[in-house]
């Protein structure tokens, strides 16, 4: 079958990284570490285990990002990483043994890895806190796509565990269904700090994650005043029309200088001259997870407020003493698993399939569509995102081209 692989080397590392300094498609020509290759069908890992066809996959930013080296070598979930191993995790295919479709939840946790009984968060449903990952059947790995003895989704097939595969409605199209994952992430974060009554929300970033998290506020939180922090032109247009009342400069002293006046808040003004404020939005959903966004949140959020940080960008040393001023939270969001909506709790996608049934309408975010041969100009669209105006880039095993279709 055809896969995208990737082979961890530190040499063509090295010399795509160098390239790539001066041309582009480096990091996706031969000098790097990933290919479009035949694979021999690997043995199913264990009992329970199931192929399926993959019918669409999503190029989620962690795959562009590991593909062009956007990374730190300090990075601790190395210590959860196997090579090599076949990319993407967002997918719906249609499983061989009763030609069912599903969209496939990738976490490896103790069920696909035959452990039994399940740890404690497993049995909860938390499926992202799993103390199992590198244990039982299957080497280290997170989830499918980092894993080095079960194939990813970016792949004309791949094989989970049946636990893994959730049935796809008949509503539900095939460009919904794989925004399940994606959409996910951004539930378990507003979740987490859901809006406070009577107070603006406001998302940070312009790509799927921000954008699944303006549509999930206005459809959970209809009276929420949603800000949203982005791109102008195509995606700013694209967060209107997915519900954002405000859209803001990304800037960091014209964001807060707006935010002030739309809080009706005074700023403060340090001998930096970066302006801070006591009073904005009681919580901040930052999809990027920049020292640029985490520090402009800081400074923006209201005096006890909440930064919820679900994306994640190499770090860097950021001005932080609004934190412990204004005794901010900060929480941390991964992923997704059985979530609580309302006093109902089942998985994430179970719920998301609810929303679509209730009218939520996500697939704007897709722009692009590319058959998996053309994985390369895939990911550089998606990466040349300023550029190509990319939000969500599909990969299709035997699709024909058919580039930007929205």
């Amino acid at each position: 079958m055809k896969a995208l692989v990737f082979r961890h080397s530190l040499a063509r590392e090295a010399a795509a990284a160098l390239a790539g300094r001066v041309r582009r498609r480096a990091f996706v020509s031969r000098l790097g570490p990933v290919r479009l290759a035949e694979l021999p069908e690997q043995p199913l890992p264990g009992p329970g285990w199931v192929r399926v066809r993959t019918l669409v996959s999503g190029l989620c930013g962690s795959d562009v990002k590991q593909i062009v080296l956007n990374g730190a070598r300090d990075n601790p979930l190395t210590a959860l990483v196997s090579f090599p191993h076949v990319l993407g995790h967002e997918a719906v295919g249609r499983r061989e043994d009763t030609g069912e479709r599903v969209v496939l939840n990738p976490w490896l946790s103790c069920a696909p890895r035959g452990i039994d009984p399940p740890c404690e968060a497993c049995r909860a449903g938390r499926y992202p806190w799993c103390r199992s990952f590198r244990s039982g059947a299957l080497p280290a790995s997170i989830h499918l796509g980092n894993c080095a003895a079960a194939a990813g989704a970016h792949a004309e097939r791949f094989a989970a565990h049946a636990s893994q595969l959730l049935a796809v409605p008949e509503h539900v199209s095939d460009e919904a269904a794989v925004l399940a994952d994606p959409v996910s992430v951004s539930l378990r974060s507003i979740l987490l700090a859901p809006p406070a009554s009577g107070q603006p929300a406001l998302v940070y970033g312009s790509g799927t994650l921000a954008l699944a998290a303006i549509a999930l506020l206005r459809h959970l939180y209809p009276a929420t005043r949603v800000w949203a922090v982005t791109r102008p032109g195509p995606r700013a247009a694209l967060a209107e029309r997915l519900g954002a009342h405000e859209v803001l400069p990304a800037r960091p002293d014209d964001l807060v200088a707006r935010v002030a006046r739309l809080a009706g808040a005074a700023p403060l003004r340090p001998w930096s001259g970066r302006d801070w404020l006591q009073d904005g939005p009681a919580v901040v959903y930052d999809t990027i997870g920049s020292a640029e966004t985490v520090e402009t949140a800081l400074r923006l959020l209201a005096t006890g407020g909440t930064l919820v940080i679900s994306g994640v960008e190499p770090p860097r040393r950021f001005e932080w003493t609004p934190l412990y001023f204004k005794e901010l939270r900060v929480i941390g969001s991964n992923a997704f698993g059985a979530e609580n909506v309302g006093g109902v709790v089942k998985h994430a996608f179970e719920h998301y399939f609810d929303f679509v049934a209730a009218g939520l309408d996500v697939t704007p975010v897709i722009t692009h569509r590319f058959p998996l041969d053309h994985w390369r100009e895939a990911v550089l669209t998606a990466k040349d995102s300023r550029r190509t105006g990319a939000v969500k880039v599909l990969l299709e095993p035997g699709g024909r081209r058919e580039g930007r279709d929205r």
